[in-house]
């Protein structure tokens, strides 16, 4: 009696050393690397200016220019996480670039008040509540990066790991553009070749607004001249991204 009590007390030792020591394997830091393509959805814009110059004299203004669709070009992504997993639920950190540049494309726009200037070296009319085609050549857009924190779950069940994510997300860029919060969300599936090292595959979506200086306009009429203040572009930017990459455990 006295040798199965002995036995049951061990048994029960190495269940519980067992149990502690999946439960410390289930408590993991890991680092994400990956790259890949990015595909941003059409998007409206809205030019705004809020003063303007006249003679030297400074005047209330309200010019708004609706553009209806907007196309960005499709990029490539670049990007690195870092998070920490507890069990089956985690949290990370996740940065990666942002290229929306907008394809040279015909756009159709329409203003509140008259607009008669040249823009992108052809001159343009819209008479207010008049909705005209305008030509527009490629535009660069510097160098973005998004920066996120993300909530995950995943279901550690050995093999091909699947998981999901959502958090908010935020615009980085450099002093041209303003940056405003937004959403990411995706999920993917993990594959661990070894104790460390693994691979990874996830499908990601962005959603941030952004607002820029697009410059100032300016003219004479009848000797009088006369500036906008800063022409400012508002617009979302909605991007759909495939990624691939590496992943490393600790």
């Amino acid at each position: 009696m006295g040798m199965w009590n002995a036995r049951a007390a061990l048994a029960a030792m190495m269940m519980v050393s067992g149990a502690a020591v999946a439960g410390g394997a289930d408590a993991q830091t890991f680092v994400d690397v990956f790259a890949g393509r990015a595909w941003p959805e059409k998007t409206a814009a809205t030019l705004t200016a809020d003063e303007a110059r006249i003679n030297g004299q400074i005047v209330p203004a309200d010019l708004r220019v609706e553009i209806e669709t907007l196309r960005p070009t499709r990029s490539d992504i670049y990007g690195a996480r870092v998070g920490h997993w507890f069990g089956a639920f985690g949290v990370a950190v996740d940065a990666a670039t942002l290229d929306p540049d907008v394809k040279q494309q015909t756009i159709r726009a329409t203003a509140n008040l008259r607009l008669d200037e040249r823009l992108f070296g052809e001159e343009v009319v819209i008479d207010p509540g008049r909705s005209v085609a305008v030509d527009i050549p490629r535009l660069t857009v510097p160098m973005t990066a998004t920066i996120a924190a993300l909530a995950m779950v995943r279901v550690p069940a050995g093999g091909i790991e699947p998981y999901a994510f959502a958090g908010p997300a935020y615009l980085i860029t450099d002093s041209d553009i303003g940056g405003n919060w937004g959403l990411r969300a995706g999920g993917g599936a993990k594959l661990m070749l070894t104790r460390w090292i693994g691979v990874f595959a996830e499908y990601r979506y962005t959603r941030v607004a952004a607002d820029a200086i697009a410059g100032r306009i300016g003219g004479e009429i009848a000797g009088q001249t006369g500036t906008t203040g800063d022409i400012r572009i508002d617009l979302n930017i909605r991007n759909h991204s495939a990624v691939g990459g590496v992943s490393f455990a600790f």
